[in-house]
């Protein structure tokens, strides 16, 4: 519940924010049609501008809803497995917003084919996303994270990486709460650093 809510916070931060510029291009329209009213000759290219801008910010408040409704109805399913590539890109563009406030830049690198894996997808959502936010607590302002999905034999692995040179001991901590999601996906968790790069590989059985 708690990762639910955390995700449903950053997608209405996200709303408000998408409905407040919708409101002042509103502004800007009702500015525009008062000075016509008064004998101005309207602006089309202004109006033409504005209305373009509006109908961007529409798209990204569907998007952004889109990918909520993705995310909150895989709680519902009672599904053993899922598209891994799908689920990457989802959790990735959720986890945007959490990215940006730690001041880094998130690069997806996912194949060009879907990958089912047998996994409860609401679980191995939360699995993804809070390894990524476990690693952006060891970032640095500027620096990339990176999420890798990669099939191995019988096993997917989605690999979340990062340079952490201030990397400590309280990482083991953190990596056994995750362990321990994986653990209810029949999966594992493997966190190794080496020359400064700190990498989460999270692996579950392909279907």
């Amino acid at each position: 519940m708690a990762f639910f809510g955390r995700v449903g916070a950053d997608i209405s931060h996200e709303t408000r924010n998408t409905l407040s510029i919708i409101g002042e291009y509103a502004g800007l329209l009702n500015d525009l049609l008062a000075m016509a009213e008064k004998g101005k000759p309207p602006d089309y290219e202004k109006l033409k501008g504005i209305s373009a801008k509006i109908a961007k910010q529409v798209r990204r408040g569907t998007e952004s809803m889109e990918r909520f409704s993705r995310f909150a109805h895989a709680a519902d399913e009672r599904a053993a497995s899922c598209d891994l590539t799908a689920l990457a890109r989802n959790v990735a563009a959720l986890a945007q917003r959490r990215v940006a406030l730690a001041g880094c830049r998130l690069e997806v690198k996912l194949p060009d084919r879907m990958l089912p894996v047998a996994a409860n997808p609401f679980i191995l959502q939360q699995a993804v996303f809070s390894a990524i936010e476990l690693m952006l607590e060891f970032q640095e302002a500027g620096a990339v994270v990176t999420i890798k999905v990669l099939a191995e034999a019988s096993t997917a692995v989605i690999t979340i990486s990062g340079n952490a040179p201030v990397a400590g001991s309280e990482l083991a901590d953190q990596v056994s709460q995750l362990t321990a999601i994986m653990k209810e996906l029949q999966g594992s968790v493997d966190a190794h650093r080496a020359e400064g790069v700190l990498s989460l590989a999270l692996s579950v059985p392909i279907q």
